[in-house]
């Protein structure tokens, strides 16, 4: 039943209500406010569901727009988040002598790396002490790692504990560990199979692999495999999802270059400065060995050295110095057969010319000049085989300072070489324009100027080549991944200089330097006639020259009368016995140069019979008893005496279960190993130079790709 609206009536007249005052509110009943209650909380239940669904359909009308319609923010934060950018390179190109010996080549070996934020503690107790075997680090340095924090203040994500480790034990390092605990990956780490061998030109490598001292920095656009980037995708946890990229495929290695350089002869001029290191205890030495016809550097040695497999040695950059190249030193009498070659040339004396030396002593423009042997009118020829200093004063005055200059200049001397190497000086001289008289005389015996052995070594090469100097080289060829020459270097003619009977001239005179008498008696190499002068000059230290150091030098070719090779080397300020160039650097002139010619197969002078005389019992000599010379012998056969034989093509086959067949490689040149294993993809591990002696595993023994196969070479 309608409840009815109340009746509001007027008051009436008498009835005590004031007009405009409301009667008062009836009281509700208790079920009447149960039902206000109830109508009130259902208003409001409706209005909270009706903003729940609204803000419902506002969510998924946003959730479909971020689904159906692209963003390009979102997608690069979820990219960031699972995606990551990753440069590959690939792999540097060698470096090889002038007979494909390899001098440095790179191997990709695992690193170690690591999540402290993941690492238990347990497990770091586990591995602390084989990691730090493994890696060289010391338990310290590694707990440290661990324990490292960012500076946030919140541990790191990724530390690296080392790298360069044996495969074999890189993976038992991180056997049992989920892979965003401990992980390995592969970086190329570069080898020098000779170690210090040729260290100071060859250089080395970064942690990169690109080439920061030496040839590798120079050469670094030929050797530099390309570089690419690839997305690589990860997991939630941040694990490397593999994408099935054929990295090997997309990699373009770089380019092998084979130098002139030849390791043998290298080794050679070395090991004769080690002598000398020893016998003369000097701050350096150098040594330079060219061919004559072509100009190409057979060696480059520097004393003292380094190992740059090791990186203790890398740090001392000292020792990484290529001095031949970087030194720029006084020549001293080394220099006087260029001023007499000149004088020669001019046609202003003969080789028989007397000149006066003054008896030791003359005073020029102010100053007097001395001889170490006092000598009267000696033949321009006894200028050098006595290494007036007095002498080649004179020659240079005669020529005057235009003619002294340009010849000097036509030699190398004043000018790059054009080598290209890291720091190579070009020496310093003065010009004709602001010469004084005391300064062209000095000059004209090698003091006041300055030069790099190669410089001397081109120099000299220059006279033994007929007068023609030839463009010094270090680069033979550049080679494609293939091993086939892509760039061929070819000798290449610097300028004539002298005729060739002054050349011929000029070399029978510094024969005579190394005759009885001469300064240079100790640089003789048996069986072989050379043509030489040696080189005793003061050191200059802070502007000044010093009067108890002294860099003694020998500058020659061999053979004299068909020369082959020039050699330079010098002794830089030797601290036991003499300092004279002959007595400090002959020497070891000798041994590089008696060994090269060996090696070079070139022969012998044919010996001379020997003619002995004897007295009989009354004192008076008997007949003379000649012995015949023994026959020479061919340099041919005995290289052939010597030569390995000739050792098939490596070939590889692989087993029913799709292993690799180690092959024989015992005899072969780290080269062949090199090429021959390169597409089974195995660890070749490598110690020592030469050809393999030793490999492990055995010949025959089944390997799989990435394991490590060891081979020492002799």
């Amino acid at each position: 039943m309608k409840k009815q609206a109340p009746i509001h009536r007027a008051p009436q007249q008498g009835s005590g209500v004031r007009p405009g005052v409301r009667e008062p509110r009836r009281r509700m009943s208790a079920a009447e406010a149960d039902a206000a209650l109830l109508k009130e909380t259902t208003f409001r239940s409706h209005l909270a569901l009706g903003g729940l669904a609204a803000a419902l359909f506002i969510i998924a009308v946003r959730s479909t727009w971020l689904m159906v319609v692209p963003d390009e923010r979102l997608e690069e934060r979820g990219r960031d988040q699972f995606q990551s950018a990753v440069e590959m390179r690939g792999k540097r190109g060698a470096i090889l002598d002038r007979h494909d010996r390899v001098l440095a080549y790179t191997v990709s070996l695992p690193a170690l790396y690591a999540n402290p934020a993941k690492l238990s503690e347990q497990q770091a107790s586990e591995r602390i002490a084989a990691i730090s075997a493994a890696t060289g680090r010391t338990e310290a340095w590694i707990s440290g790692r661990f324990t490292a924090k960012n500076p946030q203040g919140r541990m790191l994500q990724e530390v690296r504990l080392g790298g360069g480790l044996d495969p074999a034990t890189a993976r038992a390092l991180v056997a049992g560990l989920p892979r965003d605990v401990m992980w390995l990956e592969e970086e190329p780490m570069r080898m020098y199979p000779g170690k210090d061998l040729a260290a100071p030109l060859i250089g080395y490598t970064d942690a990169k692999d690109d080439g920061a001292s030496g040839l590798e920095k120079v050469l670094q656009t030929e050797l530099a495999g390309d570089t690419f980037r690839i997305l690589q995708a990860r997991d939630r946890k941040g694990r490397t999802i593999e994408a099935g990229v054929d990295e090997a495929r997309l990699r373009r290695g770089g380019r092998s270059v084979r130098l002139t350089v030849d390791a043998a002869i290298q080794r050679a001029a070395e090991d004769a400065l080690d002598e000398a290191m020893i016998a003369s205890q000097p701050e350096a030495a150098m040594a330079v060995v060219m061919d004559i016809e072509t100009g190409a550097v057979l060696a480059i040695a520097s004393r003292p050295s380094g190992n740059p497999n090791d990186g203790s040695s890398r740090a001392r950059q000292e020792d990484f110095k290529n001095r031949p190249a970087m030194d720029q030193i006084e020549p001293g009498s080394v220099m006087k057969p260029f001023i007499v070659a000149a004088a020669l040339e001019e046609g202003l004396v003969t080789a028989s010319t007397i000149i006066d030396c003054e008896l030791g002593a003359w005073s020029v423009g102010g100053r007097t000049i001395h001889d170490d042997h006092a000598k009267g009118a000696i033949s321009v020829s006894d200028v050098i085989k006595y290494s007036s200093n007095i002498g080649s004063a004179k020659l240079g005055l005669m020529l005057g300072p235009v003619k002294v200059f340009d010849y000097l200049k036509a030699f190398g001397f004043g000018r790059s070489t054009t080598l290209g190497l890291p720091g190579e000086v070009s020496g310093q001289m003065r010009t004709a324009a602001n010469v004084r008289t005391i300064e062209l005389a000095t000059t004209s015996f090698g003091q006041g100027i300055t030069a790099s052995p190669i410089q001397l070594a081109a120099a000299a090469a220059a006279i033994a080549n007929g007068g023609v100097r030839m463009t010094p080289t270090i680069v033979d060829a550049v080679l494609d991944g293939d091993g086939a020459v892509e760039t061929q270097r070819e000798p290449r003619i610097d300028r004539r200089i002298l005729s060739e009977d002054t050349a011929h001239t000029i070399t029978v005179m510094m024969e005579s330097v190394l005759d009885e008498g001469g300064t240079g008696t100790r640089a003789r190499v048996e069986g072989y006639r050379v043509a030489g002068k040696t080189g005793t000059a003061q050191k200059v230290e802070n502007g000044v020259y010093s009067s108890t150091k002294r860099i003694g030098s020998f500058v020659g070719f061999l053979p004299a009368d068909r020369p082959r090779v020039a050699i330079v080397v010098a002794i830089d300020t030797p601290t036991v016995g003499s300092k004279y160039g002959g007595i400090v650097a002959g020497p070891a002139f000798a041994s590089i140069g008696q060994f090269t010619m060996r090696y070079l197969g070139i022969q012998p002078d044919p010996p001379a019979a020997k003619v002995t005389v004897a007295k009989g019992p009354d004192g008076k000599d008997l007949p003379p008893v000649i012995t015949p010379a023994p026959p020479p012998v061919d340099p041919e056969d005995a290289l052939l005496a010597r030569a390995t034989p000739a050792l098939a093509p490596l070939e590889l086959s692989v087993d029913a279960n799709g292993s690799w067949i180690l092959p024989d490689l015992h005899g072969r040149s780290l080269r062949d190993a090199l090429t021959g294993l390169g597409p089974a993809g195995l660890d070749l591990q490598v110690a020592g130079f030469g050809r393999v002696a030793e490999q492990a595993p055995a010949p025959g023994t089944a390997v799989a790709a990435g394991e490590p196969v060891r081979i020492r070479l002799n």
